[in-house]
């Protein structure tokens, strides 16, 4: 099996995960309509507990949205290269960081 191949599979694993993160997230931020609890200690935790969901759903949405376009970058055939400098992305770095759309050097400039 091709390296390529096998990061195509690690994403295709982690889009099913995150898939099922951003479903379960936002099943919980849609019951949030229900009334918060009488208890004002209960609600100071109940609006803590959504604004963690918030965050794992934004996160989440983001992350899959990258693993995505890697998947696109891969069947359009153009995964692996650098998309500031053009030049090839080190296996060691796309092993890491399957996602990624920069080379090591790049990434400094567009973080």
């Amino acid at each position: 099996m091709s390296k390529i191949e096998q990061i195509r599979q690690l994403l295709e694993a982690e889009q099913r995960r995150l898939g099922a993160l951003v479903e379960r997230t936002g099943k919980h931020l849609y019951r949030r309509d229900e009334p918060y609890s009488a208890d004002f200690a209960e609600q100071v935790v109940e609006v803590e507990n959504n604004q963690v969901v918030e965050q794992l759903d934004e996160d989440g949405k983001r992350r899959l949205a990258e693993i995505r376009s890697a998947l696109a970058r891969i069947e359009k055939g153009c995964f692996g290269i650098c998309e500031s400098c053009g030049e090839e992305i080190k296996q060691s770095r796309l092993e890491i960081i399957p996602h990624t759309r920069f080379c090591i050097d790049c990434a400094e400039f567009h973080n």
